[in-house]
C-alpha cells in the first residue's frame, strides 16, 4: 500500500511538471537555424537626434551628449547556432523627448548607459519597486533603466512586472566609456576615424554651375571627377536585369533617401526602386534606406531624411543624384567632394512638397520621380548610365544552402530587427520588422515590400568624430573596397562577395573565383550589417 501510494505521489507530480513545462511557451519560435556566421552585435553611440528637433525643456537626467561605450565584436567560431533572441517584452516605450540617459538601474545614482531619443523604441522587461523607473533593452547592446519622467508606453502596460535593482557596486556606480567601434582591419583600424577640417576652401574654382552646399558657397572642396566611360545600351536594366526603355539609360540613375522610425507614419513608394540599401545609423542603434531608382517610377516618394556617409558613398558607386533633405553643413562638403550632385530639398525646394496629411519633420518632405528626372533634365544632369550592370540569371546559382527565413538583428530590435519571409509560389521574400514582425507596406499602393533578391552586405563600420546634434556619425568602407556577401534568392542562399572597384564604377557580387554570382531578375534589397553581425538564415 505505501509502495502504492509512492507511485501515485510521482505520477501526480510528474503530471504537474508536463503541465507547467507546456505553459511555458509563447509565440512559436524560429526553427532551428541553419549554422551561419555569429558574433555579438557591434553596438555603439547614442542614436541619432532629429534634423530638426523641437525645443523642448531639458530633462532633469539629460546632461550634455557624451558618448558611450561600444563593446568590441567578440566572434563565434563558424557553425555556432545564432543565440536565442531577448524574450518578447510585455510592452514598448519611447521617450517623450530628445538625448534622455538612460542608467545601469533606477535612480541617478547608477552609472550612465546611454542617452536614447524620441525616435528609438525599446522593450520593456520590467520596473522598480515604486514605478519610478522602468528597465529596458537594448541601448549600446545591453539592458538600461531610464525614468517614468520621460517614459511613454505602448501594450499590455498592467503586466509589467516588478524587477529586482542590481546592488550598488562600483561598476554600477560608473559611467560606461567613450565609444570605439570595433575596428577589423584596412582604414581606421582604432575604431576612430578624425574628420578634421571638412570645408577645404578652393580660391579659384572651376566655372559651372553645382549642386548642394547650401550655405557654404564661398569655399569649394576639390571634387571628384567620374571617368570616361560609355553609355549603357543594350536595353537592359543594370540594376534588375530587366528589360528597359533605351532612352532611360541615356538619363541618371538616381537616389531617394528615406526615414525611418517609429514616427514615420506611411512610406510611399518603398516598393518602386529597383534596389534599397538598408543601412545603420550614427549610433548604429537606428536605420534609414537608400533607394536606387532607373526603371522604377513612382507618383509619391518618401518621406525623405538627410544622408550620411553610407548614402554618400552609394551615389558615388552608382553615379547618383541625392534626393533628400536637412544634411549637415559637414556631410554637404563630403557629398560635394565625391563629385554627387546633391539636391537637398533646402537648396532646391521645386523637387519637393509638403506631405498633406502632415506628421512632422519625420513625414514632412515628399517628392515624385517625374519631378526629380525633370529636374534632372532641365538642368543638363542626364549624362547617361555608365556602371557596370551586376549579372542576372533565372536559375539560381548551386552551391546554396536553404534560406527560407533570414533574420537580421538590428540593435533596438522591437523596432528595427528585420525578417524576410520567402513564399515558393511568388518566388520572392516578403519584409516584416520589430518584435511584432509588422509587414512594410506601400502607401501608394497599399501592398506589402517583397524582393527578387537581399543580399547580406558586411563592412567595416568606424565611428567618426563628427558630431550630428548630439550622435558621432558613423564611416563605413565601400568605395575601392570588397567584403563578404550572402546572395539570397529562390530559397537558397550562396556565400560570395561584394566589391567596389572603384569610384562611379559599380557594385560586383563574386565567388571566391572572382566569377560573378547572377541575381535574380527584378529588385534587390541590401541589408549593410558590420562583419560577424549575427544574421540568421533558417532553411
Amino acid at each position: 500500500m505505501q509502495s502504492h501510494r509512492k507511485t501515485l505521489v510521482f505520477l501526480f507530480t510528474l503530471s504537474i511538471l508536463m503541465l507547467a513545462l507546456a505553459g511555458c511557451g509563447g509565440d512559436e519560435p524560429l526553427p532551428s537555424p541553419t549554422p551561419t556566421k555569429t558574433s555579438v552585435p557591434l553596438a555603439a553611440s547614442t542614436p541619432e537626434p532629429p534634423a530638426t528637433p523641437t525645443a523642448t525643456p531639458a530633462p532633469t537626467d539629460t546632461p550634455e551628449p557624451t558618448a558611450t561605450a561600444t563593446p568590441a565584436d567578440t566572434p563565434t567560431p563558424e557553425g555556432t547556432p545564432t543565440p536565442e533572441p531577448t524574450p518578447t517584452p510585455v510592452a514598448f516605450l519611447q521617450p517623450s523627448q530628445d538625448d534622455v540617459n538612460t542608467r545601469k538601474g533606477p535612480g541617478t545614482n547608477y552609472g550612465k548607459v546611454g542617452q536614447i531619443t524620441r525616435a528609438d523604441t525599446l522593450g520593456v522587461y520590467g520596473k522598480s519597486a515604486d514605478g519610478g523607473w522602468y528597465k529596458v533593452c537594448c541601448v549600446n547592446g545591453q539592458e538600461a533603466w531610464i525614468s517614468s519622467t520621460f517614459a511613454q508606453l505602448s501594450g499590455d502596460t498592467a503586466a509589467i512586472a516588478v524587477v529586482e535593482a542590481p546592488p550598488l557596486t562600483a561598476e554600477t556606480q560608473a559611467d560606461n566609456a567613450p565609444a570605439v567601434a570595433s575596428g577589423s582591419g584596412g582604414p581606421g583600424t582604432t575604431g576612430i576615424t578624425y574628420i578634421g577640417n571638412v570645408v577645404p576652401a578652393v580660391d579659384n574654382p572651376p566655372p559651372g554651375k553645382y549642386y548642394g552646399l547650401c550655405g557654404l558657397r564661398e569655399n569649394r572642396p576639390v571634387r571628384a571627377v567620374a571617368p570616361p566611360r560609355d553609355v549603357l545600351t543594350d536595353g537592359a536594366n543594370p540594376l534588375t536585369g530587366l528589360p528597359i526603355d533605351p532612352e532611360r539609360l541615356q538619363d541618371r540613375i538616381f537616389v531617394a533617401r528615406y526615414g525611418n522610425e517609429p514616427a514615420v507614419n506611411a512610406y510611399y513608394g518603398i516598393s518602386a526602386p529597383d534596389m534599397v540599401f538598408e543601412e545603420l545609423m550614427d549610433s548604429l542603434n537606428t536605420t534609414r534606406f537608400t533607394t536606387l531608382w532607373l526603371g522604377g517610377d513612382a507618383p509619391q516618394i518618401g518621406p525623405l531624411r538627410s544622408f550620411r556617409n553610407t548614402t554618400i558613398q552609394l551615389a558615388q558607386t552608382f553615379d547618383a543624384p541625392m534626393a533628400s533633405s536637412g544634411a549637415v553643413g559637414p556631410n554637404q562638403v563630403f557629398a560635394y567632394a565625391a563629385g554627387i550632385e546633391d539636391l537637398d530639398e533646402r537648396c532646391y525646394s521645386q523637387i519637393y512638397y509638403d506631405n498633406p496629411a502632415g506628421g512632422g519633420y519625420q513625414n514632412r518632405v515628399l517628392t515624385t520621380s517625374d519631378r526629380i528626372r525633370s529636374f534632372l533634365e532641365a538642368n543638363g544632369l542626364n549624362t547617361g548610365v555608365k556602371i557596370q550592370p551586376f549579372t542576372f540569371d533565372d536559375t539560381p546559382p548551386s552551391g546554396g544552402q536553404p534560406a527560407n527565413r533570414v533574420v537580421i538583428p538590428y540593435i533596438n530590435r522591437g523596432f528595427y530587427e528585420v525578417e524576410w519571409r520567402y513564399d515558393p509560389a511568388a518566388g520572392r521574400y516578403a519584409r516584416f520588422s520589430g518584435s511584432q514582425r509588422n509587414p512594410l507596406i506601400d502607401a501608394n499602393n497599399g501592398q506589402q515590400v517583397t524582393a527578387n533578391n537581399v543580399v547580406i552586405l558586411e563592412a567595416k563600420h568606424d565611428r567618426t568624430d563628427l558630431l550630428v546634434l548630439g550622435s558621432y556619425t558613423v564611416h563605413t568602407y565601400l568605395v575601392g573596397q570588397e567584403g563578404p556577401a550572402t546572395i539570397i534568392r529562390d530559397g537558397v542562399a550562396v556565400e560570395g562577395r561584394w566589391r567596389v572597384p572603384n569610384k562611379f564604377s559599380g557594385m560586383e557580387l563574386v565567388d571566391a573565383s572572382g566569377n560573378p554570382i547572377p541575381l535574380k531578375p527584378g529588385n534587390t534589397w541590401f541589408q549593410i550589417v558590420p562583419p560577424n553581425y549575427g544574421v540568421t538564415i533558417v532553411g
